[in-house]
């Protein structure tokens, strides 16, 4: 008599409920690792506008400001909810805002609608504007140093960090700190 080769029924089960074990352990931790990355990446993104708005600044020998804009060819003040996308472009002449008109340099957006983007006050007060001199300094639009912070966020996580405050400082120095922020508060 022949014997039919196959799974049995109740190896099909044990099967199922181990996979069914072994997905609910890696599936929340995917899902950690995504936000993380989608978080890196947009502070990345941060980070690299502004060393080549300073780079620029440096490279031209004049002026160069990154602010808010929310349609990717002029600056504008940022909505309650934060920053949408940032615009990198020669700075005009003290104290006018914004950017020489046909100077626009670079430009991006948000990466997700789950991130917000909020500034410290010090840059709140500047029309939403890092100004970078010539020899690479923050200045606000008045040419007094700047110091301040963006602070890229995650909502709705589960991650522990769930925020990274860009810190700027008057010198030129960028640093990234990583923090946990229930409510995305401004840095």
């Amino acid at each position: 008599m022949r014997r039919l080769a196959g799974f049995t029924l109740i190896e099909l089960m044990i099967t199922v409920i181990v996979l069914g074990i072994v997905a609910s352990i890696a599936v929340p931790s995917f899902i950690s690792l995504l936000q993380t990355n989608q978080l890196s990446g947009q502070v990345n993104q941060f980070v690299g506008a502004l060393n080549a708005a300073r780079t620029e600044a440096i490279k031209l020998n004049r002026n160069v400001v990154l602010c808010h804009s929310s349609d990717g060819a002029t600056c504008s003040a940022p909505s309650n909810d934060g920053w949408t996308g940032w615009l990198i472009g020669i700075a005009p002449a003290r104290p006018q805002t914004g950017i020489v008109a046909n100077t626009v340099m670079a430009s991006g957006f948000l990466l997700s609608n789950r991130l917000t983007v909020n500034t410290s006050d010090s840059i709140a007060d500047t029309n939403s504007e890092i100004r970078f001199s010539p020899q690479g300094l923050v200045r606000t639009t008045a040419g007094a140093p700047l110091n301040g912070a963006l602070r890229v966020c995650l909502s709705d996580t589960s991650i522990e960090n769930n925020a990274r405050d860009v810190v700027i400082r008057s010198g030129g120095h960028i640093a990234v700190n990583a923090l946990a922020s229930n409510a995305c508060a401004v840095p």
